[in-house]
C-alpha cells in the first residue's frame, strides 16, 4: 500500500477517536493534554497525532498556547447564542414546499429519533440531518451555511446532552414541524422552526449559565418579529413568555420548559 496513504489513514483515524473523546465527555473542556499521553492512549505516532491535534484546532475542539500546550477548548455560550441566532433569521424564512421524497425521510429520521435513541453521536446526526433536508433545494451556498452553523453547534448539543435526558418536547416539536410541512402549511411550519430554535437557545444557554446575558437571540427574535423579553441586566427569566407579532389561527404551539408562546391568549383577552 502506498506509504501516503497508510499516512492519510492514520491521521484521519486519530482525528476521528480524539473527536469522539471530547465530544463523548472522556476529555473535558479545559483540560490540558499532553502529545505523549494521547499518543499512549491512542497507540499512535507522534506525526499522525500532531496533524490530527492541527485538523481538532482548526476545528475549534481544542486550543494550543506557546509554553503551555494543548487544551480541550471550552463550551463558549456566547458564541452559541450567535450560531442560534443566525439559524432564526436563515432557516424559517427560507422554508419552502418539499418534496414527498423529502417528507418520508423526514419521517423516517423522526421515528427512528423517537423509537431508536442509539448512540449519543447517531441521535445528534440524525437529529442535524431532519432540520437540514427541508433546506435542500435551497441552494449550495445557503445549504453550506446552514450546514456549518449545525456543525459548529454539534460540539455543544453532543457535551450537552450526554450528560442529561433528552426532553420528551425536543421529538414533539420535530413532529409538530413534520406535520406542518406535510400539510403545506408553511406559516405554521416556519412557527414551529422559530420555536424550535429558541427553546433549544434558551433551554441549553440558560441550563449552563442561569446568569448569561443575552444579546444577539433577543436582537435576532426582534428581526423576526419575535419579542423575547430580557431582564434589565440582559438575562432571561425562564420559561421565557414570547410574542410573536403576528397572530396564527388555530396554531397549538408545543408545550416546553423554557419557552411559551402566549402570542394567542394574548389575542383572546383582547378580544373579550
Amino acid at each position: 500500500m502506498d506509504t501516503s496513504r497508510r499516512a492519510g489513514d492514520a491521521v484521519a483515524q486519530t482525528h476521528e477517536q480524539l473527536r469522539e473523546l471530547i465530544l463523548g465527555g472522556r476529555l473535558l473542556p479545559g483540560q490540558r493534554l499532553t502529545q505523549r499521553e494521547l499518543a499512549e492512549l491512542l497507540d499512535v505516532g507522534r506525526t499522525p497525532l500532531r496533524e490530527a491535534l492541527r485538523m481538532l484546532e482548526a476545528e475549534g475542539f481544542v486550543t494550543s498556547r506557546a509554553n503551555y500546550g494543548i487544551t480541550v477548548a471550552g463550551l463558549d455560550l456566547d458564541e452559541a447564542e450567535e450560531l442560534y441566532s443566525a439559524l432564526l433569521l436563515l432557516q424559517p424564512p427560507l422554508l419552502r414546499p418539499v418534496s414527498e421524497a423529502t417528507l418520508e425521510r423526514m419521517a423516517a429520521l423522526a421515528e427512528g429519533l423517537r423509537t431508536r435513541p442509539g448512540q449519543p453521536r447517531d441521535f445528534h446526526q440524525d437529529h442535524i440531518d431532519f432540520h437540514l433536508l427541508p433546506g435542500e433545494d435551497g441552494g449550495p451556498t445557503l445549504q453550506r451555511l446552514v450546514s456549518g452553523l449545525y456543525e459548529r453547534l454539534y460540539r455543544l448539543h453532543r457535551f450537552y446532552y450526554n450528560r442529561k435526558k433528552l426532553p420528551e418536547y425536543v421529538l414533539d416539536l420535530n413532529d409538530a414541524f413534520l406535520a406542518a410541512l406535510r400539510e403545506s402549511d408553511l406559516r405554521r411550519a416556519r412557527r414551529v422552526a422559530e420555536l424550535q430554535l429558541l427553546t433549544a437557545a434558551v433551554g441549553l444557554i440558560t441550563d449552563v449559565d442561569p446568569w448569561h446575558r443575552f444579546g444577539p437571540l433577543a436582537r435576532a427574535a426582534a428581526g423576526a418579529g419575535i419579542e423575547l423579553p430580557l431582564t434589565g441586566d440582559g438575562t432571561l427569566v425562564t420559561p421565557v413568555e414570547v410574542r410573536w407579532a403576528e397572530p396564527l389561527p388555530g396554531y397549538t404551539p408545543v408545550i416546553n420548559d423554557h419557552v411559551v408562546d402566549v402570542t394567542a391568549s394574548d389575542r383572546a383577552a383582547s378580544d373579550a
